[in-house]
């Protein structure tokens, strides 16, 4: 394996320096009871007394020891007046390693601490390689023995020792991984996992192809909604789901769980072609079958996302144009109301009308009324009142939004029904028990 930096330079910095305090915490990790200032009495050096508590406090917040030449001078400056003694007296070479260490033992001995010895390296050790075994993040595994070793009382080394610890069991951890795969693993298998290591053809869509490694096409997710892209994507799920079916036997025997798949897997993720080439062909196999399972796994939550986006999509641009439809009718209803208005007033109110005139025109005989009222109606437009109430009543319908969803649905197939066909669906059978009847 690799070297690998477990903490940042930062957070690494912040562990192996003394912490930074202000005016309160000052007061509070300085603060020594008389018993301990009692112990200091007798030093004869300037640096031994303002260097014994200054030690002393930044283990009292930390549990760590640190150099004499990272101490804060706020820090020294503080001590020395609370000593009474200048500033200037503390000079971190005068504050030698015996008596350091010396000092050292004083502090662990009060505050009921062990130093970080063979034994208790070797006590950790196995907690570290349990926590390897278990594939838990090494950062993870590092903040945990900080908290296990504050827990037991015993002083917490620096970064580097706690760091090769780690990492010695995590390559022991990949040691025993290796071996397995020697045993598990078949020619057939083999076959499968080299078939990544080789050129395909990319680029189909485009008017220019290019060729890349299986392995590096594989690496990449896309949120591209494109029928193409979506298709691409499907075939590289069926090709991921045989590769893992293959390999199911490996990943069975390797007993991975998802932070140790996804701490192989993110190897592979990060790394070029040819670094992978310059591992062993059992490591390279390790943390390609770890890269297997994860990017199987991977690209489905990604389909389902596409697919969700899709949906989500569709079904606002649906909804849309439902409402620009149903916008036109109203303007379209809304006409045809006025005319049908216009037509009642012209061409029946006012027929009435004049048929209540003939009806009470006194100077008109019966036979002359009927004939009057006969002329009027023989002039009535018809097909103009059934040419508006089409119109009305074909208006009068908002708008079809499932004729909307039926005319959009080829394009909503296209994108869903590659993704759809390929998924391997798992029902919920807790959520099934726990529904009532």
């Amino acid at each position: 394996m690799p070297r690998m930096r477990i903490l940042t330079a930062t957070e690494q910095q912040l562990f192996d320096l003394p912490p930074k305090f202000d005016s309160v915490q000052r007061q509070q990790f300085f603060d020594f009871p008389i018993a301990l200032q009692t112990l200091a009495a007798d030093f004869r050096s300037p640096s031994s007394r303002i260097g014994f508590f200054v030690e002393g406090g930044y283990f009292k917040a930390t549990k760590c020891f640190f150099a004499p030449s990272d101490f804060h001078q706020r820090d020294v400056e503080y001590i020395a007046r609370q000593l009474a003694l200048p500033e200037e007296s503390f000079v971190f070479q005068n504050y030698t390693k015996t008596t350091r260490l010396r000092h050292e033992h004083l502090i662990l001995e009060f505050f009921g601490f062990k130093r970080f010895d063979t034994a208790t390296e070797k006590t950790i050790s196995l907690e570290i390689s349990n926590m390897a075994r278990a594939q838990l993040n090494p950062k993870l595994i590092f903040w945990r023995c900080v908290d296990l070793l504050i827990r037991n009382k015993v002083q917490i080394p620096g970064y580097h020792r706690l760091t090769e610890l780690i990492l010695s069991a995590l390559n022991q951890h990949q040691r025993e991984l290796v071996a397995l795969i020697k045993d598990v693993l078949t020619p057939g298998m083999k076959t499968l996992i080299d078939s990544l290591f080789v050129q395909a053809e990319t680029g189909s869509d485009q008017p220019t192809k290019t060729t890349r490694y299986k392995l590096t096409l594989l690496k990449n997710l896309s949120q591209s909604t494109r029928p193409t892209k979506v298709r691409e994507k499907a075939n590289d799920l069926n090709y991921l789901a045989e590769l893992y079916r293959e390999l199911a036997p490996v990943l069975s025997a390797m007993n991975l769980n998802y932070e140790g798949i996804r701490y192989y897997a993110g190897s592979v993720i990060k790394a070029k072609i040819f670094q992978l080439n310059q591992r062993s062909d059992e490591d390279r196999y390790v943390h390609v079958t770890a890269f297997i399972a994860h990017q199987y796994y991977r690209l489905q939550d990604n389909l389902v996302d596409v697919v969700l986006s899709v949906v989500q999509s569709f079904q606002n641009s649906s909804q849309r144009e439902h409402k620009e439809q149903s916008y036109e009718k109203q303007k379209g209803r809304n006409q045809s109301l006025s005319g049908l208005l216009s037509r009642l007033d012209s061409d029946v109110f006012d027929i009435l009308r004049q048929i209540s005139q003939f009806a009470n025109d006194d100077g008109l005989n019966d036979s002359e009324k009927l004939n009057k009222i006969r002329e009027l109606l023989l002039d009535r437009k018809e097909d103009a009142f059934m040419e508006l109430k089409t119109s009305l009543e074909g208006n009068l319908n908002q708008g079809d939004y499932y004729g909307v969803l039926e005319e959009r649905s080829l394009r909503l197939q296209n994108r869903v029904s590659p993704i759809i066909k390929v998924l391997n669906f798992q029902a919920d059978v807790r959520r099934q028990l726990s529904c009532p009847v």
